[in-house]
Parts: C-alpha cells; sequence; structure tokens
C-alpha cells in the first residue's frame, strides 16, 4: 500500500487498549506525506475492536467537516474493515459505530485500505497518547513535539518493529 496519490489525503487511524481504558489516534497527510491534522481520544473502558472503530470514524467525520472528498484511510485493523464492509449484526457490541462509518463511506469520497502495523507510526502514537488524556476527541493543529521524528521517518520510509 504506497502513499496516497496526489490529489488524495491519507488517513492513518488506530486504536490502543492500555489497562483496559480504550482510546484512539490518527492524523492526515498529504501526498508527500506532509502534516495537514492530527486528532485523539481516550473512550474510556473499552476494547480494542471499539477504539478501532473509533479511530476510522473520527478520522472520516473529520475528512468530511475538511472538506478532502478523495481520502486514502488506512487501519491496520482487519477487523475493524471486515465489520464495516461486510455484514455485521444489528446486535453487535459495536454496530451502532459500523453503521456511522457506513453512513460516510456510501457518500463514495473514500476508499479503504489495511496497511501493516509498522506503517503507521504515527498514529499508533496519537492512539497511545490519547489514553492519557481525558478528552473525548481533541484535533491538533500542529504535530505534538514527540511525534515530530516519526512524521520525518514516515515520510523518508522508514520502518519501525515493535519488540
Amino acid at each position: 500500500m504506497g502513499p496516497p496519490l496526489s490529489n488524495q489525503v491519507a488517513l492513518n487511524t488506530d486504536g490502543s487498549v492500555i489497562n483496559a481504558q480504550a482510546s484512539f489516534g490518527g492524523l492526515l497527510r498529504n501526498a508527500d506525506g506532509e502534516w495537514i491534522k492530527g486528532f485523539y481520544g481516550n473512550l474510556g473502558d473499552g476494547d480494542i475492536l471499539g477504539a478501532e472503530l473509533a479511530a476510522i470514524w473520527q478520522g472520516l467525520k473529520l475528512c468530511w467537516d475538511l472538506e478532502f472528498r478523495d481520502v486514502k484511510c488506512m487501519s491496520d485493523s482487519q477487523l475493524a474493515l471486515s465489520l464495516i464492509l461486510g455484514d455485521v449484526s444489528n446486535f453487535h457490541q459495536h454496530a451502532g459505530v459500523v453503521k456511522e462509518v457506513r453512513k460516510l463511506i456510501s457518500q463514495d469520497w473514500n476508499t479503504m485500505a489495511h496497511t501493516l502495523r509498522e506503517g503507521k507510526q504515527c498514529a499508533d502514537y496519537l492512539a497511545k497518547y490519547g489514553n492519557a488524556q481525558n478528552a473525548a476527541l481533541c484535533v491538533i493543529q500542529e504535530p505534538l513535539e514527540d511525534l515530530k521524528p516519526l512524521l520525518s521517518a514516515d515520510a523518508l520510509g522508514l520502518a519501525f518493529f515493535r519488540l
């Protein structure tokens, strides 16, 4: 999965659960890998699937609100993408957020894709950062200082691997 095309915006999302507290984060970048905006949020008690779905939903809502209509959305959660793009029971614990995401993607303005965790360290950082915050959703205009080296590495195509 390569970078977005010149007319696309890349949306990278991720969810996190630390000590049973769920959070999410993500960022928007242009085709050159340059920062547009970021976001994070704390969901309180939750699971990783809920956090991944919240990240996708909040990221897509942000793209819509900013009037980006050609969006390459990337998540490392194959299960979240399968629920969004496949069948899900109305009784599924995350059916509500899945339906909200489906409403957004039915507008025929974005694409969904799966990416490896190692390809999106910035979204991972923001998801974990959200866990330590009290905000349900915070949109950030400028990258956090600790995020800048990860942005530079991503732009250069360097990989970071989990230990």
